[in-house]
């Protein structure tokens, strides 16, 4: 989808600038997960400026490159105006084929505001684009994150920290440390496996590493801590 002629012209006139930090509008939530057998999917956003915002919203594929390059789903509505201080609700609706139904799959939800006209001209305006994930979640498969986190394999392969999933969830990473370091790692490659699939979360790992501590995001954007794991 893209912006008409006079939006667009307004959109030139801000920085685009993807920190949802400084934000006017916020989304209510850090995910959004669609079960199969509900009929749409929901997204609340809040306007927590003293103006008037429009704001458009689309979706783009996912991280699984193996994934269709087609997302067979709409937003509506696409375009919104919100006033200040008050909150909307996006929809999002699957085409009903696509997608695979053994697995999750995941796509982007792309957030773009629109400032009001400033009133001066030489007003400097942040225009924030904020990007979320969708999960679908089909109704066939067993949809127990937690019981997804335990069936990850975690070992060191070539200097690489790898982590494979054996589950038909996604599974994302939240904090990540090296043995007995207290500070989490701040360069992961990778920090969401996609469901069958292995990933290289860190490279150039110590051979003196021998365990890990992470937490992952759960369905309601949190942190979940989980056990010691000891590498192979």
């Amino acid at each position: 989808m893209r912006l008409n002629p006079s939006i667009l012209a307004l959109v030139l006139t801000s920085i685009s600038f993807a920190t949802s930090s400084h934000a006017a509008v916020q989304a209510m939530a850090s995910r959004v997960i669609y079960n199969s057998e509900n009929k749409a999917a929901t997204l609340s956003l809040k306007n927590n400026s003293t103006k008037p915002y429009i704001v458009q919203t689309w979706l783009e594929p996912g991280e699984d490159k193996t994934a269709p390059a087609k997302v067979p789903f709409i937003v509506t509505p696409p375009l919104i105006k919100i006033e200040p201080q008050k909150e909307s609700v996006l929809r999002f609706i699957y085409s009903g084929s696509g997608l695979p139904t053994d697995r999750e799959s995941q796509v982007w939800i792309n957030i773009q505001e629109i400032p009001p006209k400033p009133e001066n001209e030489n007003t400097l305006q942040l225009a924030v684009r904020s990007k979320i994930k969708l999960f679908y979640r089909p109704q066939q498969i067993e949809a127990d994150l937690p019981a997804a986190v335990k069936k990850l394999q975690w070992y060191v392969e070539n200097g690489t920290l790898k982590l494979k999933n054996n589950s038909p969830l996604f599974i994302t990473i939240g904090d990540l440390k090296l043995g007995n370091n207290s500070a989490p790692i701040r360069n992961m490659n990778q920090d969401m496996v996609p469901p069958y699939q292995t990933i290289d979360v860190l490279a150039n790992v110590s051979k003196d590493v021998k365990s890990i501590q992470y937490t992952y995001i759960n369905d309601y954007g949190g942190n979940t801590e989980t056990p010691v794991v000891y590498l192979k």
